[in-house]
């Protein structure tokens, strides 16, 4: 299985990507929509918003936060 790593050495913000499968993204702040097909995170930068199918919530922590499902897109946005 492929993985991605992206982070940002001016905060504490980290994304791994596991296929289309799941993704771990740390220095996550809260939830901006919950859905089966849309979960959005608030982060340092802005939402990071995954799409897909049969999207849910693994785990969130203060560390933060595991999501699996049919990941088909990730976008980066700012907080409307």
């Amino acid at each position: 299985m492929a993985k991605r790593e992206w982070w940002s050495r001016m905060s504490n913000f980290f994304m791994e990507v596991e296929g289309d499968k799941r993704i771990v993204l740390s220095g996550c702040q809260g939830i901006c929509t919950y859905t089966e097909e849309c979960i959005a995170l608030r982060t340092p930068f802005g939402v990071v918003s995954l799409y897909g199918q049969d999207m849910e919530m693994g785990c969130m922590t203060a560390e933060g936060a595991t999501v699996t499902g049919k990941i088909q897109r990730i976008e980066f946005g700012e907080e409307a």
